[in-house]
């Protein structure tokens, strides 16, 4: 598969939930950097990432806007969206950009771009409203 169909099947699994495949189209040693800081090491981080995303947001979408790929990288232009399950914890609506690269089949490495401050609110509200 070309990078751009890997990512595009990651993104199809993480929006029903599917661990499993999600697990199966990253590297072990998944290196991703949010807006220029590392974020998560392994593909345990992203796993346990993403349950914690759609536990506060089960019904969680990435909207994909567009893709470009060029040998084993692919630039996405997406949209995140969810409605909270959780009181005081707003929705989110939040626009990006990855840019990943796939070695041996698999998504290696990837950096997301998309306005930290909008996300992080939501986050940190999610965490105080943890059990």
């Amino acid at each position: 598969m070309d990078a751009d169909a890997i990512w595009l099947a990651y993104n199809s699994a993480e929006n029903v939930g599917d661990f499993e495949t999600m697990g199966s189209l990253v590297a072990a040693d998944l290196d991703v950097a949010v807006n220029g800081q590392p974020a998560v090491g392994s593909a345990q981080d992203d796993s346990d990432a993403m349950r914690e995303l759609r536990a506060v947001y089960p019904d969680y979408r990435r909207q994909v806007d567009e893709t470009l790929a060029v040998g084993d990288r692919a630039v996405v232009r997406w949209r995140m969206s969810g409605t909270s399950s959780r009181p005081g914890v707003p929705d989110l609506d939040v626009a990006g950009c990855s840019i990943v690269t796939v070695t041996n089949g698999v998504m290696s490495s990837a950096y997301l771009y998309y306005d930290g401050a909008a996300l992080d609110a939501v986050l940190e509200a999610a965490a105080k409203e943890r059990p």
